[in-house]
């Protein structure tokens, strides 16, 4: 791989805004909208040549040294188009992976690529088209989202073999799909995301890299991964901007994984990026941001489509109050979150889900009144078999935070609130005690845990202790 441009320190001069020398030849004056056409959002603000290279991180920030190799993972997002353009400034070795993680169809048929791709592909995308059909559309648009990763990586200045297309959907299939689909089957709340940047993305993925010292994955995820030669370990640190901090979605990632990361975004703001993404012409700079699960996407019924891949009960689930009351049926367990209200004809007062999985045959679900009713409130979780980052359980933190710096989330953008973490169980489990009861927490959710900004792992949560019950 061909050394990229160089950039030995975090400021140096460009005499007008606009792409800075190096990449000059790269990234045209105008901005280029791909056929097809990428949803804009309204115009932000520009920034000056100055301003971009404060903005920029430089080897020492990042953890690396000149000549290292770096393979990016672009999904044709903002984020990660960014992240590839910041790292093309740096004296590193580049390539592009963009990973295919979801085919409703799972097809074993194949078509071999076009004649005239250039690109090296590592899936040969199913013919999509029929003379008298539309095709099949994938919910994840995957397709459309490749094109978009060609079109940014030629701007940016890859080779086109440089660019690879990875399909691991049967990977996601076995390792997170089915996986949740049995947690909701049987009344709980998993994270997808979660389990795809464990499996996939610093998994799967990973292992298609190089075995080599110098060689790092970087994304374009919201975080920071600290590789200070002054410390023998790679640390998990939060975001500089907290309202996007995405090391909740990584917590479950090892040290193995962690010394070859590299995470650029971790020192800018959403809105920084999308700055940058403008000043260099990206195509994709307004590009709508993605929300929600892959498979999921924007279906208007998340249940129905759950019940596609669901056993059918095997005998029929209740909603029922606390007193023991039937008062309506439901289709299953996964149609309902802990702490949303339950729409029941001809009641009073609005009920709310309390409980999954209750009852004789655990198919019942426990409603009760009003959002503020104790069975809500959780004051405490115990885990599975909790994942520390680092191997252990960090008795020189946890067993010794006397300054109050252990935090906890059991959700993405949740406020972090303090708690008191147990020693491991037996098993590895551990107790997670909440300073203040939180509410809407549900078995199968993930507890991760940080002292200060530094994330120590995270765990599946087995039980919930509400105020409402006895201990």
């Amino acid at each position: 791989m061909a050394t990229i441009g160089i950039r030995t320190s975090s400021v140096f001069s460009i005499g007008i805004a606009g792409p800075s020398r190096i990449a000059a030849r790269y990234i045209p004056r105008k901005r280029l909208i791909p056929h097809g056409g990428i949803k804009l959002r309204r115009s932000i603000s520009s920034l000056s040549g100055s301003q971009v290279n404060n903005l920029l991180p430089t080897l020492e920030d990042l953890g690396l040294q000149r000549g290292d190799n770096v393979t990016v993972a672009v999904s044709g997002g903002v984020d990660s188009a960014t992240t590839l353009r910041i790292l093309r400034e740096l004296p590193i070795n580049l390539d592009v992976i963009f990973m295919r993680n979801w085919d409703p169809i799972l097809s074993e048929s194949s078509s071999p690529p076009s004649s005239n791709s250039n690109y090296s592909l590592s899936y040969n995308s199913s013919s999509r088209q029929n003379s008298g059909t539309a095709g099949v559309q994938s919910t994840c648009q995957w397709e459309k989202d490749w094109n978009d990763v060609q079109l940014i990586t030629k701007l940016v200045g890859i080779s086109n073999d440089k660019v690879r297309l990875i399909d691991l959907s049967k990977e996601y299939w076995s390792r997170v799909f089915e996986p949740s689909i049995n947690v909701w089957e049987n009344g709980g709340t998993p994270n997808p995301d979660i389990d795809c940047n464990r499996e996939i993305k610093f998994g799967a993925l990973m292992e298609h890299l190089p075995r080599s010292e110098r060689h790092f994955l970087a994304t374009g995820h919201y975080g920071r991964v600290d590789h200070s030669s002054s410390s023998t370990i790679s640390k998990l640190m939060r975001a500089k901007d907290h309202t996007k901090d995405q090391t909740y979605y990584l917590s479950q990632m090892n040290e193995s994984q962690l010394s070859r990361t590299i995470l650029p975004l971790g020192n800018l703001t959403k809105s920084t990026v999308r700055q940058l993404a403008n000043y260099w012409n990206l195509p994709n700079a307004n590009k709508e941001e993605s929300m929600g699960v892959c498979f999921i996407g924007e279906r208007g019924k998340f249940g129905d489509f759950i019940s596609q891949y669901t056993a059918p009960p095997t005998s029929q689930g209740h909603i029922v109050s606390p007193s023991g009351e039937i008062l309506g049926d439901h289709k299953g367990l996964w149609y309902y979150t802990i702490g949303q209200r339950a729409k029941i004809p001809n009641q009073l007062k609005p009920l709310f889900v309390a409980k999954k999985g209750v009852g004789e045959n655990n198919q019942d679900i426990l409603v009760v009144p009003g959002q503020d009713h104790p069975l809500l409130q959780c004051k405490s979780v115990t885990t599975h078999k909790f994942h520390w980052i680092h191997g252990k359980y960090p008795t020189d933190l946890i067993g010794n935070d006397n300054d109050g710096k252990i935090n906890i989330q059991v959700r993405h953008r949740m406020k972090p609130v303090q708690a008191k973490i147990s020693k491991p169980d037996q098993d590895g489990g551990v107790t997670v005690e909440f300073l203040e009861p939180l509410s809407g927490v549900s078995p199968g959710q993930v507890v991760a845990i940080w002292y200060a900004n530094w994330c120590l792992g995270s765990g599946v949560i087995k039980d919930t202790q509400r105020l409402g019950e006895e201990s």
